[in-house]
């Protein structure tokens, strides 16, 4: 580690007169203005880290495994249950790649195979355009079944687009806003787990290039 640091140090501090960028080998590049870029195979991946916490047919908020912390539960049996939130595309983002939104979350009650939870994603995206502010678009919604068998109190992830496709992002750019809700509908034929889930976290993968954007609103 020292010695790639080294590495930086000596090649920023070299071409800095020139303002060249400097390619340290075919993935890592440190531009003329010191901005440090992933290209090619340094593929770098984080978490966007969502707060699920309101909604008018929000979850039920109850006792993990019946006692100590609480977590947010969508009861069997149920008409819509949705939890809403919003979320802005980091500047760390590589601009126009695919993100994959997933769920993690967690099974009441044990249940043999054929058990399926439907899981539904709605969302809307716009970029940030001073010149131009972009309307949201028309809500899109993606149904996702996760099937049994199924262990009480186990973790679960799930992919939230089919085939996990993920989201694609072609005309997207950093601090795009979307605007989404995940919701549970039990009383349907898709749903034939009988029990309540429970909601752990929401986040999407998103790949980087950069450590942040060279200005306030632009990469």
């Amino acid at each position: 580690m020292k010695q790639v640091l080294a590495v930086l140090v000596i090649a920023c501090i070299s071409y800095t007169a020139f303002s060249q960028e400097v390619k340290l080998n075919t993935n890592l590049v440190v531009e003329g203005d010191g901005t440090v870029r992933m290209d090619a195979g340094a593929m770098v991946w984080d978490d966007l880290r969502v707060t699920l916490d309101k909604g008018s047919n929000a979850a039920t908020l109850e006792n993990f495994s019946g006692a100590g912390p609480q977590i947010w539960y969508f009861k069997n049996k149920a008409s819509v249950e949705a939890m809403s939130f919003t979320v802005q595309l980091p500047h760390t983002w590589k601009q126009g790649t695919t993100i994959y939104p997933h769920l993690h979350w967690t099974p009441r009650a044990t249940a043999s195979s054929g058990s399926n939870v439907e899981w539904n994603l709605d969302y809307t995206w716009a970029i940030y355009n001073s010149a131009t502010p972009e309307v949201f678009p028309a809500v899109n919604t993606i149904t996702v079944i996760s099937p049994g068998p199924f262990t009480a109190n186990t973790h679960q992830i799930t992919a939230l687009t089919n085939n996990n496709v993920g989201l694609v992002a072609n005309d997207k750019t950093i601090s795009s806003i979307l605007i989404c809700r995940i919701w549970r509908r039990s009383d349907n034929t898709n749903d034939t787990y009988g029990s309540d889930v429970g909601l752990l976290f929401l986040d999407f993968h998103y790949q980087l290039d950069t450590f942040g954007s060279r200005e306030t609103f632009t990469k």
